[in-house]
């Protein structure tokens, strides 16, 4: 019996990782060996198919992902030194990057992984994918007792596939047979993983979904390549001759003239290429794509008439409904991840702290529509009339990489300076 549950416990991670990779692999344009796959299974000779496909995995993906659209604020509340560590922290980690990768990826395989690391005499942070993450949990999917991440090498070599095994107490790094290599106490006496799910699990670790996504991919690309295989094929035209001998191939051309007998013909076929149809069926899958996934359909269509009005407000509410719950969810990360952060950072420097009372509060950005720098340029002269904002939160807004008020306000006494030196001296 135990072999028997350990055989399926083992077809099930294989399928899930297997999973995973294939699904990095659409997101990441390396669809075509997936592709060549698909077709050798399903034509007999596929090497006379010309394989196409589009990335739509990438597109619905991005777009569901937009929780950091822009760059959201994280304050540090607590003393300067606190906030200068974790400012020199956050861009030696690419942060930001980092966790805009992460909600991608979130999305993409419902359930990641990121750790703060010490590497190299610095912090930096790992994003994990399911497809080198195995875990034990205890009753409830939040509770995670163990975490092991395998290591693989560019060469491909089993035997040179490593593994790490973390616990709350300990660490290990086992080879490739599971004999230990090296091992230690854990120097943070936590777990330093911060699961990212998609929604909040409920029976298991790892989430389910996003397979409508894959199937429709791998449905648009087999229309794709059948249609380029009916252009080549029947999008041309073929000459034909009736009431000759027969059996040979006729040249001809512009200015040429061609001998008949008597009752012969010369004529030209069109085949009837079922090519509208063919980009019919790709369109729809598109829509579906978008739909399915609660995007609107126009978001995926190649059809560049404008939305309806009906159809954005729809949209556009389903879509920040998401949004909101995805910023919610990131946001506890957020915290998480910048506790973990101080366990890590503290470990392994010790003469330079992050204070323990320090924490982080982080105000993501609200998306706003687009408008014109005319209506843009009215809107903050009403704001400025109405004494709402000032004009450094104008300029702030419209240049962004004024980091601080009071570079803006360098800024806006600079151009003032300007302005009247022109008016001084204008013609």
């Amino acid at each position: 019996v135990k072999n028997v549950l350990d055989g399926a416990r083992q077809a099930a991670t294989s399928a899930r990782k297997q999973d995973a990779e294939k699904r990095l692999d659409y997101f990441h344009d390396g669809q075509l060996p997936h592709l060549l796959a698909q077709l050798q299974e399903k034509f007999a000779q596929p090497e006379k198919l010309t394989p196409a496909f589009v990335n739509v995995v990438k597109k619905v993906v991005s777009l569901l992902a937009q929780t950091y659209t822009e760059e959201p604020t994280r304050t540090i509340e607590g003393s300067e030194k606190d906030q200068a560590l974790f400012a020199q922290i956050a861009e030696q980690s690419d942060l930001t990057a980092t966790l805009k990768t992460a909600s991608r990826y979130t999305k993409l395989l419902k359930t990641c992984m990121l750790r703060p690391v010490w590497r190299n005499n610095r912090l930096d942070l790992d994003l994990l994918t399911p497809d080198i993450l195995d875990v034990e949990i205890g009753d409830s999917p939040k509770d995670l007792k163990t975490v092991m991440v395998t290591h693989y090498f560019d060469s491909g070599k089993p035997e040179e596939v490593t593994y790490s095994l973390w616990t709350p107490e300990t660490w290990q790094r086992l080879d490739y047979r599971g004999n230990l290599i090296d091992s230690g106490p854990n120097p943070y006496h936590t777990l330093p993983f911060i699961p990212l799910w998609d929604r909040t699990p409920t029976d298991s670790f790892w989430l389910s979904g996003g397979d409508d996504l894959v199937v429709l991919q791998e449905a648009i690309n087999e229309k794709l390549t059948d249609l380029l295989h009916i252009i080549q094929h029947q999008g041309f035209g073929l000459g034909w001759v009736r009431g000759s001998e027969g059996g040979g191939v006729l040249q001809t051309g512009p200015g040429q003239m061609v001998e008949l007998p008597d009752n012969g013909e010369l004529g030209f076929a069109s085949p009837n290429a079922a090519i509208e149809e063919v980009v019919g069926a790709i369109d729809k899958l598109l829509k579906w794509a978008a739909v399915s996934n609660g995007l609107p359909a126009a978001s995926l269509s190649t059809d560049p008439t404008e939305e309806s009005g009906v159809s954005k407000i729809v949209s556009n509410a389903e879509l920040a409904e998401m949004r909101r719950d995805d910023i919610g969810r990131f946001r506890r990360y957020e915290s998480k991840l910048f506790d973990l952060i101080r366990i890590v950072w503290n470990a392994h420097n010790p003469g330079k702290q992050l204070s323990e009372s320090a924490t982080m509060r982080v105000d993501f950005a609200d998306p706003k529509p687009p408008v014109s720098e005319k209506e843009q340029a009215e809107t903050w002269e009403r704001l400025i009339g109405l004494g709402l904002i000032s004009p450094v939160d104008a300029i702030m807004e419209k240049n962004p990489d004024l980091q601080t008020r009071e570079d803006a306000i360098a800024l806006l006494l600079t151009l003032r300076d300007e302005a009247q030196q022109l008016g001084e001296h204008s013609i």
